[in-house]
């Protein structure tokens, strides 16, 4: 029943004509504590004046530094400054990295309860004016994964899942992790499967998907190890991406954090030679800036366009510039 309404409700909420809308992403902020806390006011600042109809931040929410819940507090504060809806899901820093001696030593599966408790607790998003969500929690037999959600906006289907970088909690030779790493990355997929039937279904004009995660650098957390990205911790992720996007046909963009780079680029994609389209080029990836870089992205969205993505670089030029 939960499911129908759900499923009803995106239904209802289609647009009738082509629409033009633009949201900001942002991640990896404020690494520097008490330094970066200026100049991260003042990107809030600038990404409000800017009138986005809402902001994701992909996670990692602090640098290396005590995972305590007055750091989750303090956040929680920055969060509240935005002006509009504001979407969150977690990055590594601020949980798989927790067991860490210089990050306080905590049980990681603890610090993502304690966020889940703090960011997650209402079907709605964080910001000043939060917007309705539908949780995988709600509507989906993973009850656990109140992180995970999705959105329409102007016929364009959001979802956000549960991606850390850090390898995705695979930490070699500890069962818990590496059982809890297997069951989140069971929901991930189970949740972009489903995001993807939803936009066929419905003949949606576009997926974003957003996550934390650098997923496609070989060599990078060890996937050498593991025999590359589709083999390694987050294969099970990119698959779904890829094979989703392909059987969807219409553009998908997934947006991540992790590596501090700003990036756009087609990561799946498939050369066929000069006489054959090819594969997977609709498929564009953005990564954001990160840390000591505290910028955002601004993307705006037409839905009239065949591409319908543009990206571009905001900040604040006058801010003080973010410690080295």
């Amino acid at each position: 029943m939960k499911r129908s309404l759900a499923l009803l409700a995106l239904a209802l909420t289609l647009p009738a004509q082509a629409a033009q809308f633009s949201f900001v992403a942002l991640g990896d902020t404020a690494y520097n504590g008490e330094r970066d806390y200026p100049v991260y006011q003042a990107l809030i600042d600038t990404i409000n004046r800017s009138r986005p109809a809402f902001t994701v931040h992909v996670g990692d929410i602090w640098g290396v530094g005590n995972c305590h819940d007055w750091h989750i507090e303090r956040v929680s504060e920055f969060f509240d400054l935005y002006d509009h809806p504001l979407v969150y899901t977690p990055g590594d820093n601020e949980w798989t990295d927790c067991h860490h001696r210089a990050m306080g030593g905590y049980d990681p599966a603890e610090r993502l309860n304690a966020l889940r408790r703090a960011f997650f607790a209402s079907p709605r998003s964080l910001g000043q004016r939060p917007m309705a969500l539908v949780r995988q929690a709600d509507v989906s037999p993973f009850e656990a994964y109140v992180e995970n959600v999705r959105w329409l906006h102007e016929g364009v289907l959001f979802l956000t899942v549960n991606v850390p970088g850090s390898a995705n909690n695979y930490r070699y030779g500890e069962r818990d992790a590496l059982l809890e790493a297997h069951e989140r990355n069971e929901a991930n997929a189970a949740w972009i499967r489903d995001g993807f039937r939803i936009a066929r279904e419905n003949n949606l004009p576009a997926v974003v998907v957003v996550l934390h995660a650098e997923m496609f650098l070989n060599g990078q957390m060890g996937l050498e190890e593991w025999g590359g990205p589709l083999s390694g911790p987050h294969g099970q992720v990119l698959e779904e991406l890829r094979l989703g996007g392909e059987r969807f046909g219409k553009p998908v963009l997934l947006v991540h954090g992790d590596s501090h780079q700003f990036v756009v680029d087609r990561p799946f994609l498939e050369a066929r030679g000069e006489s054959e389209p090819p594969r997977y080029a609709n498929i564009v990836r953005l990564e954001v800036f990160g840390a000591p870089e505290l910028k955002a992205v601004r993307v705006n969205v037409d839905t009239e366009t065949p591409w319908l993505f543009g990206f571009t670089p905001l900040y604040n030029a006058g801010a003080p510039p973010a410690a080295e």
